[in-house]
């Protein structure tokens, strides 16, 4: 029962990460799927039955989830400060 359990909890968690619309809730999506990802590669150290299929889906969501991390999640670069000064004409 509980590998099964936390078969499907990371994989529900992963979808409701790549499924989530509202960027304030995101980051938490994400961290939630991470944690029951690593949760299950832990489990499957300690001699939990998995497949080398579902090691490589896990090895594959966690990439998705950084790349989603480091586009979706990624502060607003629009601050007046980030711009380049313009030089000043010569008067």
């Amino acid at each position: 029962m509980g590998a099964t359990m936390t078969t499907l909890a990371w994989q529900e968690l992963y979808k409701a990460a790549l499924l989530e619309l509202r960027p304030e809730h995101l980051r938490l999506r994400i961290e939630a799927a991470e944690a029951a990802i690593r949760l299950r590669l832990q489990e499957l150290q300690n001699g939990e039955d998995g497949s080398n299929d579902e090691h490589h889906a896990m090895a594959d969501a966690l990439r998705g989830l950084r790349t989603l991390d480091n586009t979706e999640c990624r502060p607003a670069n629009h601050s007046v400060t980030d711009t380049p000064a313009r030089p000043q004409a010569a008067s």
